[in-house]
């Protein structure tokens, strides 16, 4: 049993906690060795602000991971 009263079973890794910060509507989601946190947009659902978080995050750790691969190729290019 999962202590999160919801989770998203599409995104392994991460478990999300919505609350109400004064008279605004958040979620926080955690995973990974990290925690973020957004504003829910008006109009917008739990599991769409869910998604654009993780997205969000999905989205510069792949930029970062490939900077890297892309600044390890250009040292390993110096010394040949």
């Amino acid at each position: 049993m999962n202590p999160n009263p919801f989770y998203l079973g599409w995104n392994k890794g991460w478990s999300f906690l919505f609350f109400l910060e004064g008279a605004n509507a958040k979620i926080e989601a955690k995973g990974y060795g990290i925690c973020i946190t957004t504003n829910i947009e008006r109009g917008e659902s739990p599991y769409q602000s869910a998604d654009r978080l993780v997205l969000k995050e999905q989205r510069n750790r792949k930029s970062r991971y490939y900077s890297w691969i892309k600044s390890i190729n250009q040292k390993v290019n110096v010394i040949d």
